[in-house]
């Protein structure tokens, strides 16, 4: 835990806890000549992997508690699934369209978002909502 507080305190994630061993695995059947034969796997290391999980469950538990979190957020949500999400798209498209009205689906994914992120600004939030250490 005081790990965990040190880093969230100097906004940093040591750089020895991004580093990963990549295993490549052949895919049965492909040719081994080729890149595309393989799948590769990251191994991270262990207490990196534990710091991110109890990370991710603080984020979780102050948003949830506060309230931060809106109806239609499914992603990182206990008792929410890619399922659901798409079931409720549907459910909307068809809705629209039954209607008579036009639809349109807008989606995008943030691809290294938690790398991209300002950690002071996460940092300066928490601080300022006087959310208690882990």
């Amino acid at each position: 835990m005081e790990l965990l507080n040190t880093c969230l305190k100097l906004a940093k994630f040591p750089d020895c806890l991004k580093v990963g061993n990549i295993i490549r695995f052949h895919k049965h059947g492909k040719s081994k000549r080729e890149a595309y034969s393989y799948r590769p796997i990251s191994l991270l290391p262990t207490i990196g992997k534990v710091q991110e999980k109890l990370l991710t469950q603080s984020l979780n538990f102050h948003l949830e508690k506060n309230n931060r979190l809106g109806n239609l957020q499914y992603g990182f949500r206990e008792g929410k699934s890619t399922e659901m999400a798409i079931t409720k798209l549907f459910d909307t498209i068809y809705k629209g369209k039954a209607s008579g009205d036009h639809v349109l689906v807008l989606s995008f994914d943030i691809k290294g978002a938690f790398d991209n992120i300002q950690h002071n600004a996460v940092l300066s939030y928490l601080d300022n909502s006087k959310y208690p250490e882990t």
